[in-house]
């Protein structure tokens, strides 16, 4: 799998972002055929809890780096591109990764606050393949 990720800048009117972005924006992203799956939220803070470093996330997955073009390249795909500037006022930032591995989580009821989300995250040493 392949995953687009849109990182969105703080945008100077945060009222006007998620006005536009619900009622303009999102309605483009859903013309969008061939995405296996996409996401999108706000971010609510670093795990630190200080200010998050983005305003909001949007994450598509696809079958093949193809497949990512070609839906972009699709007239729904250049139409929801276009309109980025015209809410994005903090800047975009655009990352592509191939999925290495995508594992469902359960998480036990006691640890489904956001703190106790990240500290067990961080007691969590990563897998060396």
């Amino acid at each position: 799998m392949f995953k687009l990720t849109v990182l969105y800048g703080h945008p100077t009117d945060p009222e006007e972002f998620e006005r536009y972005h619900h009622e303009i924006h999102l309605p483009l992203v859903n013309e969008i055929e061939g995405m296996a799956r996409m996401e999108h939220g706000r971010f609510l803070s670093n795990a630190d809890g200080s200010e998050p470093d983005f305003y909001r996330i949007f994450e598509a997955w696809f079958d093949s780096p193809e497949e990512l073009h070609d839906v972009f390249a699709s007239p729904a795909g250049e139409a929801t591109w276009a309109d980025l500037p015209n809410f994005a006022t903090g800047g975009v930032t655009l990352q592509i990764s191939e999925v290495e591995s995508a594992v469902p989580v359960v998480w036990h009821s006691a640890t489904r606050s956001r703190h106790a989300a990240v500290d067990a995250l961080q007691a969590v040493e990563p897998h060396v393949e």
